[in-house]
């Protein structure tokens, strides 16, 4: 059984890796509101101040208790959590110092949604990246290993086809964009547009936008996208948020970048860009194969 000082020790690191606590109260049992002061976390008097800042679900709790057991093996398992239950995000008072040696960091600030302008030209950086930089070199990287193969001269036959049948380069392309996008925003929470723009995705909650959301909002941006974009604009003007439909229906908000992030997040956008940018080129070359073979 861990002692307050492990659990703590342990809440700091995760804290730290997920910017927040989550807790749970069972289906039936009074729910606090927001802005309560909490006098223990999950069975632990606290050592700072602590309040209930946001909802949270019972998705976010299980990758938390992971987290804690990742951080502490020896602890096993436990505290599966209700489905069923209601969670909230809480957040500890920053202006204080740190307890028993561990500081814990507040949950970031600066959760505004970002309006329509900012986040269709990172739509276009990224649009111009994959279809104008990336398809080429993947177009010219499979010409030269077909003319390599062929001895100098790719077969009459294949250029033919090449001719004829665009429409499996289309599709691919499609997915490789939304494989592009939903990689990029689940790594780190951005693409190449939106880090130049300085926009970040990110959950409701103020944790990193997860997989199954990046998966949901993306597939909502060809809802948005229709007329032009006007679906989109019409939704993020009617919210305060600027949340278009993807982002109401994956629980998700544009954001801008806080100032003076941790080194820790631009190694995760290198690292996201560089799987989505591989990801993105591996459907184009499999388009490029498609029709060769169609």
């Amino acid at each position: 059984m861990q002692s307050a000082d492990e659990f703590w020790s342990a809440a700091s690191e995760v804290v730290s890796e997920r910017g927040h606590l989550v807790i749970g109260f069972s289906e039936g049992s009074e729910q606090p509101e927001l802005g309560t002061t909490l006098e223990n976390v999950l069975g632990f008097k606290p050592r700072r101040p602590l309040t209930i800042v946001g909802n949270a679900d019972w998705t976010d709790w299980t990758e938390q208790v992971e987290t804690f057991y990742r951080i502490r093996p020896t602890w096993g398992r436990g505290k599966i959590g209700d489905p069923n239950g209601r969670y909230y995000r809480v957040e500890f008072a920053a202006d204080l110092p740190s307890f028993s040696g561990y500081a814990l960091q507040s949950v970031p600030e600066g959760l505004a949604g970002q309006p329509f302008w900012p986040r269709a030209a990172a739509r276009i950086v990224d649009y111009i990246l994959l279809n104008f930089v990336l398809v080429r070199m993947a177009g010219a990287l499979f010409r030269f290993v077909l003319t390599t193969a062929a001895g100098g001269r790719p077969p009459l036959w294949v250029l033919v086809r090449f001719s004829q049948h665009r429409l499996p380069l289309f599709f691919a392309g499609i997915c490789g964009y939304f494989a592009y996008q939903t990689i990029c925003t689940s790594v780190h929470g951005s693409t190449l547009g939106k880090r130049l723009l300085s926009l970040q995705v990110i959950q409701d909650d103020g944790s990193r936008c997860r997989p199954r959301s990046a998966i949901i909002r993306e597939l909502g941006f060809f809802v948005d996208s229709l007329f032009f974009g006007v679906v989109g604009y019409a939704a993020m003007s009617a919210n305060e948020e600027h949340k278009r439909q993807g982002d109401r229906w994956a629980d998700t908000i544009v954001r801008k970048i806080p100032k003076g992030s941790p080194e820790s997040e631009a190694g995760r956008f290198v690292l996201g860009l560089a799987i989505g940018v591989m990801a993105d080129m591996a459907f184009v070359i499999a388009g490029l194969l498609i029709m060769m073979l169609y």
